[in-house]
């Protein structure tokens, strides 16, 4: 589960102007350093976000960038990257 706010908020809730975030991921054995090793998941705009795996990913590292897109479909910067063993 990915769960995503604008920073600094106490409530679930996205900056202003604001349609979605872009999830990108990455399976690899170790966090991957570069949005561009990713693959694009979702266009979410509802926090939070639930990727299912198949049964043989389980133990494998899952690696995330988030970005912001705007109403016009224009993305923001990219998250800092964050990881997690896939269950």
């Amino acid at each position: 589960m990915i769960e995503f706010r604008d920073e600094g908020a106490t409530r679930k809730a996205k900056p202003a102007g604001v349609m979605g975030a872009e999830i990108w991921r990455a399976v690899c054995g170790a966090a991957a350093v570069d949005p561009g090793a990713c693959q694009f998941l979702a266009l979410d705009t509802e926090t939070p976000y639930v990727a299912d795996y198949p049964a043989a990913l389980a133990g494998q590292r899952a690696s995330y960038y988030l970005r912001w897109v705007n109403k016009q479909g224009q993305p923001g910067p990219w998250s800092d990257a964050f990881s997690a063993l896939i269950g």
